[in-house]
């Protein structure tokens, strides 16, 4: 499935950058600007997504009809009245990573920007996904919990291998996975989002099962990895 992107969030792009001033000079904003400019000429998202009944018992959340296990109290706790989920996969694609790379070469600080613009694409052509994985639930009269991805809480890594053979995302969206488990092409996401029969008053904090939940410095500057 491919994804329009129209905008970035230039808000977003400086959260995801780090920026902490409170006014914008006007080169930075220009600039940011341009960037976003070419990382909406550059990104190319595509999205897989599969809908899977799910078992629970005391080894994790198995996903039914695969060999594929989240193991973990977090994502027990996430999917606590969920007994179905979507899986989901996106990527911006590869040319991305290689205007990121050319950049941070020779102009470091148009790089940064990029990196930041590609990662808030990413997430931008997720919440799309999202939004239309809601709608097709909530005409059956059920409801969706926020994204979950591995590496939140306490699901380990470990699972994404697994996680993008059942999508097939090697073939469908040209992703795959490291053997230190880090995606390729670099901007690009999965996510568990829960469906269940019942109204979901809260989704779980990823931070509350986090074992760096004490150390964390994102934790600590209000932006966790999760957000």
């Amino acid at each position: 499935m491919k994804i329009s992107l129209e905008s970035l969030d230039e808000q977003e792009i400086l959260r995801t950058m780090g920026y902490r001033g409170s006014e914008i000079p006007s080169d930075l904003e220009s600039l940011i600007r341009r960037c976003i400019r070419q990382t909406l000429d550059t990104v190319q998202p595509r999205a897989v997504f599969r809908r899977f009944p799910i078992e629970k018992d005391t080894g994790g959340i198995h996903i039914s009809g695969t060999d594929l296990i989240f193991p973990g109290t977090s994502i027990q706790k996430h999917l606590e009245t969920s007994d179905e989920v979507w899986l989901v996969a996106i990527t911006v694609g590869q040319e991305m990573d290689k205007l990121i790379r050319t950049a941070l070469s020779e102009k470091p600080e148009e790089g940064v920007i990029l990196d930041s613009c590609a990662a808030v694409a990413v997430e931008a052509a997720a919440d799309k996904v999202q939004e239309m994985l809601r709608e097709t639930v909530e005409r059956e009269g059920k409801f969706i919990t926020s994204r979950f991805s591995p590496g939140y809480g306490d699901l380990p890594l470990t699972v994404q291998r697994n996680f993008l053979t059942v999508l097939d995302t090697s073939r469908k969206i040209g992703l795959s996975v490291t053997g230190g488990y880090l995606m390729v092409p670099s901007k690009s996401v999965t996510a568990i989002i829960g469906i269940s029969p019942t109204e979901i008053q809260t989704s779980q904090n990823p931070c509350d099962g986090c074992i760096l939940r004490t150390t964390c410095e994102l934790r600590k500057a209000g932006t966790p990895c999760w957000k």
